[in-house]
């Protein structure tokens, strides 16, 4: 994030206080007292005039320049040294998206939001590397270049033709999809698309695309679609037909300070227990992803409801703890 100084941005101010003082300055008056040419001045006041829209006027019998609405001010941004940090933190969070389409226009809008800053509310945040560090995932050259595509075929309606390996199935078949959305969960990013091989909408991970294509046709996204209602029954990213379940999870009191800290989803329901502990309740349309959570925890979580989920967790505990005495 650049800090440097900006003369010519100190100028603009000054000459924009000596004007806003009443004391009417000319171009001989303001470039005595800036120590610059008079040209200097009078380019200074076209700028204004032509691309900041000061109302700039001179007048003939004080002889100097006011400002014809008192009320103006400066298009510039002004910041507190608390927002040029949270300005900092997001530019190093974005980092995490280099290689998306919208690198380059994040760049340059930094940039312009810090160059245009005032002088005297400018603050070196250089230190901060020293204080605050993200460690974002890597991201390999195609997974850049599967990206550009896939958002292009969102953004322009494009049909894509892919081959798609299932993780569930490890087996890799032909799908021709219209994409929808692009989404990141936890970190992930999921392309939101109609199949149409199982004639629904599904999501699939940009990893696992072993080969894509544009069909040639464009496609008119429903416009009834909702991200957010598409993925209002999911836990994380997958989602199941029906009606959303009830899942009930019960966590010990040593767990419990960690279930309390955050909103684990929507629907979530906490109640605290007797014995320090909380008990979570959701509503899902899919169990896999919180039955991977809820194992997590280990003994410090007990799911309590549906019963198949109780069951598959109770099962996949017996696995493990056979693998251990084996």
């Amino acid at each position: 994030m650049r800090t440097a100084s900006r003369p010519p941005l100190r100028r603009l101010l000054a000459l924009d206080r000596m004007i806003r003082s009443g004391s009417f300055p000319n171009a001989r008056t303001a470039a005595a007292e800036l120590e610059v040419h008079r040209r200097t001045v009078l380019r200074d006041l076209d700028f204004l005039r032509d691309f900041w829209g000061a109302p700039v006027e001179f007048c003939v019998r004080r002889n100097g320049y006011f400002y014809r609405d008192a009320d103006y001010a400066l298009p510039l941004l002004r910041l507190t040294e608390g927002e040029l940090v949270a300005l900092f933190l997001a530019e190093r969070v974005m980092h995490q998206y280099r290689g998306t389409p919208y690198e380059r226009d994040l760049a340059g809008a930094f940039f312009k939001l810090t160059s245009r800053l005032p002088e005297e509310v400018t603050v070196d945040l250089s230190h901060l590397d020293e204080w605050v560090s993200f460690r974002p995932a890597g991201v390999g050259a195609e997974d850049v270049r599967r990206f550009r595509r896939l958002m292009r075929a969102v953004r322009e309606g494009r049909q894509l033709r892919l081959e798609y390996w299932t993780a569930s199935r490890d087996e890799v078949t032909p799908r021709v999809v219209d994409p929808y959305h692009l989404t990141s969960v936890a970190g992930d990013w999921y392309l939101v698309a109609y199949c149409h091989l199982r004639e629904d909408v599904r999501m699939f991970v940009p990893g696992r695309i072993r080969s894509m294509r544009e069909t040639g046709a464009r496609f008119e996204r429903p416009a009834d679609f909702r991200i957010e209602e598409y993925l209002d029954g999911s836990f994380r990213a997958m989602r199941g037909d029906g009606k959303p379940r009830r899942v009930r999870l019960r966590f010990t009191a040593e767990a419990a300070r960690w279930i309390r800290e955050k909103e684990w989803h929507p629907s979530q329901r906490l109640r605290d227990r007797a014995d320090g502990g909380v008990e979570l309740t959701l509503r899902l349309t899919h169990l896999q992803e919180v039955k991977r959570w809820a194992l997590s925890y280990g003994a410090a979580c007990e799911v309590l409801e549906p019963a198949d989920l109780r069951r598959a967790t109770k099962e996949e505990m017996e696995k493990a703890l056979s693998g251990y005495r084996n």
